[in-house]
């Protein structure tokens, strides 16, 4: 396995889209040791994206938080003291 291989979970998703362009337009054409190595990591890649997909599938969603309930602003003097005729 190559050391990028190693590499390819670690990686986010945009990036491993972006090797993987990049790995399917090496296998078509350069040097033969570069065709090779890109060859090799198509597949892998695509296991991981299929991996990553089938986990996002799966995921148990976390539940929300219960709304929070709005509490009617207070009006008048908040320091008023108490009504005399309740006393």
């Amino acid at each position: 396995m190559t050391p990028l291989a190693e590499k390819l979970p670690t990686m986010t998703d945009p990036d491993l889209k972006a090797l993987r362009l990049n790995a399917v337009r090496l296998s078509e054409s350069g040097s033969p040791t570069k065709m090779a190595t890109a060859a090799e990591l198509v597949p892998l890649i695509d296991d991981e994206i299929a991996k990553r997909a089938a986990d996002k599938t799966t995921a148990v969603k976390k539940p929300r938080a219960p709304a929070k309930k709005k509490v009617v602003p207070a009006t008048g003097h908040q320091t008023a003291l108490p009504d005399s005729k309740a006393a």
